[in-house]
C-alpha cells in the first residue's frame, strides 16, 4: 500500500469519526451555566473527536480538531465564534497525538510514579496553604470577624498575604475571600485525591488484564496523553473567554473560574480514556485499520 493511499484511508477514518463526534456534540450534548455565562459542554462527543490523534497521531488529531470547533459552531452555534478558540483546539489534537507516540511505549510503573508523586505533592500542597491560613488567622468569615478594624499582613505566611491583598478591595470579599481559600486548599487536595485514585485504579486494572494489550491494560500513559492536551486546551480557552468575551469573568480571580473547569475537563476526560482504550483495542483488530495505525 503506498504511503498516499494510507494518508487518503486516514483521511477517510478521521472523517467518520469527527462526523459521529459532529452528530453527538450536536444532539447529545449540554452546557452547564458557569458564574452566570454558558461555561462548560458536557457530552460524550470528545471520545470520538480524540480518536484520530490517537489511531493516527498529531497532524490528523489537529485537523480534526480544528474541523470540531468550527462545524461545530456552524451546526449549532453558541455565543460568538473565537477563531482561537479553533487554534487552541487543533493544538489540543496535536498535543495528544504527540505525546501518545511518546508515551505509549513507556513502562507502566514509572508512569504511575511519576502520577502518584505529583499526586501526593498537590495534597501537600493544599494541606500546606490550609495549615498557613489558620496560623494566619485567615478563615472563610475573616472579613466578618475584623470589621472595619484595620489589619496588619506583615506577620501573614506568604499564601494568605495574597489572598487578603487579592480580595480586599472587591464589591464582596468575604464572599471572594471564600472562594478563593477553597481554590488553594479543597481545590489542590482533591486533586491530589483523585490522582492518587486513578493511579489505585490502574494498577488494580493491570493485576487483573495481563494478558490484554498495554493500553488496555494499563491505560495511564494514554489518560496522561489525553489530559495533558484537554488540560491545555481548557486552560487557554478560559483565558480567551474571559478577556475577550466573557466580561463577568474578569471580576473573578482566573482560578476561581478556572478551577471547575479543570475539574470538570478531568473528569469527563478521564472517562473518555476508557473508552478510547476500548476503541483503539477493536481498530487494531480490524486488519485494515491495523495497517493505518501508527
Amino acid at each position: 500500500m503506498s504511503l498516499q493511499s494510507i494518508h487518503l484511508r486516514r483521511l477517510v477514518v478521521s472523517a467518520v469519526f469527527l462526523a459521529i463526534a459532529l452528530a453527538l456534540r450536536t444532539f447529545f450534548s449540554f452546557y452547564i451555566p458557569l458564574f452566570g455565562e454558558t461555561g462548560m459542554r458536557v457530552g460524550i462527543a470528545g471520545i470520538f473527536s480524540m480518536m484520530p490523534s490517537i489511531l493516527f497521531g498529531p497532524f490528523f488529531g489537529g485537523i480534526t480538531g480544528g474541523l470540531m470547533d468550527v462545524l461545530g459552531f456552524m451546526i449549532r452555534p453558541t455565543g460568538s465564534y473565537l477563531p482561537l478558540m479553533t487554534v487552541t483546539a487543533i493544538g489540543g489534537g496535536v498535543i495528544r497525538g504527540g505525546l501518545w507516540l511518546l508515551l505509549r511505549k513507556r513502562d507502566a510503573e514509572k508512569m504511575r510514579l511519576i502520577v502518584g508523586i505529583l499526586a501526593a505533592a498537590m495534597i501537600v500542597f493544599g494541606a500546606s496553604n490550609w495549615f498557613m491560613l489558620r496560623a494566619s488567622g485567615v478563615t472563610v468569615g475573616f472579613y466578618d470577624y475584623i470589621g472595619g478594624c484595620d489589619y496588619c499582613t506583615e506577620d501573614m505566611f506568604f499564601i494568605a498575604r495574597w489572598l487578603i491583598t487579592r480580595t480586599q478591595d472587591v464589591s464582596n470579599p468575604g464572599a471572594m475571600l471564600s472562594e478563593m481559600i477553597t481554590t488553594v486548599t479543597l481545590g489542590p487536595i482533591g486533586a491530589g485525591a483523585f490522582g492518587i485514585l486513578l493511579v489505585i485504579i490502574d494498577m488494580f486494572l493491570s493485576a487483573k488484564l495481563t494478558d490484554t494489550p498495554y493500553w488496555q491494560s494499563s491505560i495511564m500513559p494514554l489518560l496522561l496523553a489525553m489530559l495533558i492536551g484537554s488540560w491545555t486546551v481548557t486552560t487557554l480557552n478560559t483565558v480567551i473567554l474571559r478577556e475577550m468575551l466573557l466580561t463577568s469573568w474578569q471580576l473573578l480571580p482566573f482560578t476561581v473560574v478556572w478551577l471547575p473547569r479543570i475539574i470538570q475537563t478531568t473528569i469527563t476526560t478521564t472517562v473518555y480514556a476508557y473508552f478510547v482504550a476500548v476503541l483503539l483495542g477493536v481498530c487494531m483488530q480490524q486488519r485494515n485499520l491495523k495497517v493505518l495505525i501508527r
